[in-house]
Parts: C-alpha cells; sequence; structure tokens
C-alpha cells in the first residue's frame, strides 16, 4: 500500500453504506482519485468530524494499491482549508461550480493529472465565488478541461477542407466547424452564429459567452454519452434549444438510429 498526500477538490459523493461514501477528488499532483470515505456518514471524534461536501477544497491523505490501477482508494484523513461559502449564495453560482465539478468527473480520467487543469478549476470556482454572473467563468473552464483531455475543437478551419471563411456550423463528431461548401456531407452538425463563433476563436467570453457556453456543452455532451445536468438551469431560453439538442442527439445515437 502507498501513502499519498494532496491538495483536492471534491467533485462527487456516492454513498457506499450506511456509514460510507465513496467520494471522487481531483488533485493538483495526481489527477482524478476516487476514494472510499469509510465511516464518514458516522460521527467519531477521530476521524472526518467536519464532514465533507462536494465543492469542498482541502489536503487529502489516501491509502493505494499500486499493484491495482482501477481499484478504490482509502481515504485516511481529510483536511478543508477553504470554504466557497458565496457558492451556496446564489443558485446560479451553485449551479455553475456544480457542472464544472460534474464535467470533470466525467471527463478526466483515474491518475491521469493536469496539475494546470486543477488550477483553472480552483480559479473558476473562485470566481463563480463572487460572480453576478457565472458565463464567462464557465467557458474559460470548458476550454481548459477540453484542451486537457484533447478534446478541444477547431473553430478556426473547416474540419474537412481547411477553409477559414464560411464558417457556419459546428459538428461534434467531427470535432469542429464545417464551412458552407463542405455542409452537405455531414448529417450532425449544428448553426453556429458570429458573435459565438468569434468568442471561441479568440477564447476569450465576450458577450456571445452564453451561445459559446451552450456550444461547447453540446460537444462535452457528446463526448460524456450524457447531458450534463444542471446545463439547462444555466442558459437563458434562447440556448435552452441547443442543450436539448445535444440531449436528442445523443438519444438517436444510443438508440442506433
Amino acid at each position: 500500500m502507498a501513502t499519498l498526500q494532496d491538495q483536492a477538490i471534491a467533485l462527487r459523493r456516492l454513498d457506499y453504506s450506511e456509514t460510507s461514501q465513496i467520494v471522487v477528488f481531483y488533485t493538483r499532483e495526481h489527477g482524478k482519485i476516487r476514494a472510499i470515505a469509510k465511516g464518514i456518514k458516522r460521527s467519531t471524534k477521530t476521524r472526518f468530524s467536519t464532514g465533507l461536501d462536494i465543492l469542498d477544497i482541502g489536503f487529502i491523505t489516501v491509502s493505494r494499491r499500486i499493484e491495482s490501477s482501477d481499484s478504490l482508494s482509502t481515504l485516511t484523513e481529510w483536511k478543508q482549508s477553504r470554504s466557497l461559502s458565496g457558492l451556496r449564495e446564489s443558485l446560479h453560482r451553485l449551479y455553475g461550480a456544480e457542472y464544472a465539478a460534474e464535467i470533470t468527473a466525467y471527463l478526466t480520467e483515474d491518475w491521469d493529472h493536469h496539475d494546470y487543469l486543477y488550477d483553472a478549476l480552483i480559479e473558476s470556482l473562485n470566481t463563480l465565488n463572487g460572480a453576478e454572473e457565472p458565463m464567462e467563468a464557465l467557458v474559460r473552464y470548458q476550454m481548459s478541461l477540453l484542451t486537457a483531455i484533447g478534446s478541444m475543437p477547431v473553430f478556426n478551419a473547416c474540419v474537412a477542407c481547411r477553409r477559414t471563411d464560411q464558417l457556419t456550423h459546428f459538428s461534434s463528431f467531427e470535432g469542429g466547424m464545417i464551412c458552407g461548401r463542405c455542409l452537405p456531407k455531414f448529417n450532425e452538425k449544428h448553426p453556429v452564429s458570429e458573435p459565438t463563433l468569434k468568442v471561441l476563436q479568440q477564447l476569450v467570453p465576450s458577450s456571445g459567452a452564453e451561445g459559446a457556453f451552450a456550444l461547447l456543452n453540446y460537444h462535452i455532451a457528446h463526448l460524456m454519452g450524457k447531458a450534463p445536468r444542471l446545463a439547462q438551469h444555466l442558459v437563458s431560453h434562447g440556448a435552452k434549444q441547443l442543450v436539448r439538442k445535444s440531449e436528442q442527439s445523443i438519444d438517436r445515437r444510443n438508440s442506433g438510429i
């Protein structure tokens, strides 16, 4: 058994028994770690007395069987270092933070670490903690996550012919933009407005941030094989259509249509 210590963000909690839970962390030096927290739901004098909730930031100590990369680690110590109380002062902030945690948990691999992704997630949570509107922070984080896992789409050229003009539609399956000339070749595609495309090409959120969020969420949903559960609560009526379209597209793919 190896003992590891690291900075960590709690992403998910799953009940394991009456007294224990499985907690998914994203750590700075070791990437995603799934650990069983024995007795975390039982109050004791020596262990887990402060509790553990998603979006908590702190330091973990885990024991891990080196010979098995798939087995759960065991959480032996948890020390919370920060509490982002501002997230719970606004549903929009909380939904945004939980959205970031959800897509991180689903799209990263166990023990595959990207220290800049940990830093990007911390920065996003810090921003959301006091933000009036979460879109810009979320778009930045979506881009950071997609870059880290090697799935950032191509937005500055057509994925079929490499033209840089007349980029009108996006295809998640093809991994980027499609120009008007190549459009008839593809079935899975979605129109992209010019303001949204400019945000995505410049990698700098602006007034088109909501459209950029919806489009990146559409791509993320295809990578996850399911729609992130909180996406629809983060966008206005105009962008909900694309969120619903990702759900419909995934349903068709899963049913073989």
